[in-house]
């Protein structure tokens, strides 16, 4: 699939270098971020042609990239860096601005994933892994997967059909209103 360039690319490395407080020019491509990163298989472009792709202004490739994704924010890119760059800050903020711009799609499994999880944590406090899982499956179309996984973890005591919610659910509320202005949950 070809990349679309933005005319304006310096424009999104400006603005990732500023939000992100890092220095994208001090990146000369050594590969090592892409080296040790332990998902890289199974993205579509490495943490490397991420960067690349930030410098090309490819916003269009990186926001519809399932690398953005898959990262789970181990930091091994940002320790193996010899510039010390904050790959999975600019990660994270590739998904921020994907949610945005309404890029992302409910089919993508993670972000439905996240955002089932949040909703659960801002209505009990606290996540009931039952029925998150449950619910994720539901939404998924995957309604015994993990069925037999649920019945051993419930047999040895360590997952329970129904957690109870914090006391004080005005306090979690309002720590999502700090970090999520605007939104109920």
């Amino acid at each position: 699939m070809p990349i679309q360039l933005d005319a304006t690319s310096s424009t999104l490395q400006e603005q990732i270098e500023n939000d992100c407080r890092v220095d994208l020019s001090c990146c000369y491509e050594c590969g090592k971020c892409s080296g040790g990163c332990s998902t890289a298989y199974l993205m579509d472009y490495t943490p490397r042609q991420v960067i690349q792709l930030i410098k090309l202004g490819a916003k269009e490739a990186l926001l519809q990239s399932k690398a953005i994704w898959v990262c789970v924010s181990c930091h091994l890119c940002q320790d193996r860096c010899p510039a010390a760059i904050d790959i999975p800050r600019i990660m994270d903020y590739l998904r921020e601005m994907s949610c945005g711009e309404g890029v992302v799609s409910e089919t993508n499994h993670v972000f439905l994933f996240n955002k089932l999880m949040l909703d659960h944590v801002f209505k009990r406090g606290r996540v009931s892994e039952a029925e998150l899982a449950l619910r994720f499956n539901l939404k998924t179309g995957q309604y015994t997967k993990d069925v037999k996984l649920g019945q051993r973890l419930f047999f040895k005591g360590k997952m329970m059909p129904f957690v109870p919610g914090v006391r004080d659910r005005r306090a979690v509320r309002k720590l999502f209103k700090l970090y999520r202005p605007g939104k109920e949950g």
